[in-house]
């Protein structure tokens, strides 16, 4: 992951504290017995403060050391919310949750990454538990812009920033066969407007059965 390129990003981002639809949607939308959610990849951390706001016990995890110690600062008086500053494709399995989010992640690691994280996630995640994702896919309208990276298919850096376009069928069938069952899976525009453009990205609710 492109640490220096995100430090930079979020330095510009902490005024806009509004959450993303996605994580409206979650709150919303997806039914969970209990509310232990862990975001991998928090950013500015406004979808971690909404989901403390609406009841969830949330564990915020960044590898931007900068913004996270900015957050453990400002919600430091917070019961239910912390930040961490930690790398979430290596994180230990020594706790659950019901809720494992990512939005806008999985396609800033590689795919070795990747599978490390959905394999983590269904270890973790308690019976009924759910893996909410949002992240750019090949339908995307920056597939393939940018310059290549060498050995990973799909993967391409654009304005000095490392971006992996998934491809829908390929990732839903893995999660499936991991053991997942999907009660949402999208690859549409709608999800993530942002200053006027209305890209394509992919939306999917993973839940864990018994």
């Amino acid at each position: 992951m492109d640490k220096n390129y995100w430090e930079s990003f979020y330095s510009k981002q902490n005024a806009e504290f509004a959450p993303s639809l996605f994580a409206e949607y979650v709150v919303k939308n997806v039914s969970v017995s209990s509310q232990k959610l862990i975001e991998l990849g928090c950013g500015n951390g406004r979808d971690a403060t909404y989901f403390a706001q609406n009841g969830y016990s949330v564990l915020a995890v960044d590898q931007c050391t900068t913004e996270i110690e900015m957050l453990q600062e400002r919600y430091s008086q917070v019961q239910n919310l912390q930040f961490v500053c930690g790398d979430f494709t290596n994180l230990p399995k020594d706790t659950q949750y019901d809720v494992v989010y990512s939005r806008f992640t999985l396609h800033s690691i590689s795919k070795k990454e990747q599978d490390r994280v959905v394999a983590w996630a269904y270890d973790c995640l308690a019976i009924n538990g759910v893996f909410c994702i949002e992240v750019r896919g090949q339908k995307n309208e920056i597939y393939k812009v940018g310059e290549p990276v060498a050995g990973e298919p799909d993967a391409f850096v654009l304005d000095n920033h490392y971006r992996r376009f998934l491809h829908f069928d390929v990732f839903t069938e893995e999660l499936q066969s991991k053991g997942f069952v999907l009660e949402l899976a999208k690859e549409d525009k709608g999800f993530a407007p942002f200053n006027g453009s209305d890209e394509t990205f992919m939306r999917v609710i993973a839940r864990k059965k018994a």
